[in-house]
């Protein structure tokens, strides 16, 4: 029976989120190799609307975590350029 060493990086997303009456604003930091990288997003619900608060929270998070994505995305077709010396685009 071969064995096969498994290598298993973890990383941790920290999100923050601040409500400012009708305005919710997240943060989501990500500690990247040599780099913190922080995705931002916000969500204004209209208080007319009676969502409930957890609405834009979940709107801010989820851009937040979009621009996050965006960023590492961005990251990952400057290091394939770094070794290829083309330009490339990835998603």
């Amino acid at each position: 029976m071969s064995h096969h060493e498994h290598d298993e990086t973890t990383y941790h997303v920290k999100i923050t989120v601040r409500h400012h009456d009708d305005h919710t604003k997240a943060k989501a930091h990500l500690h990247w190799r040599y780099a913190e990288l922080v995705g931002v997003g916000d969500a204004e619900i209209d208080p007319d609307d009676d969502y409930p608060k957890r609405v834009g929270e979940e709107l801010a998070v989820a851009r937040a975590l979009t621009h996050l994505t965006r960023q590492l995305f961005v990251t990952c077709a400057g290091d394939i350029t770094s070794v290829t010396g083309e330009d490339v685009s990835v998603r």
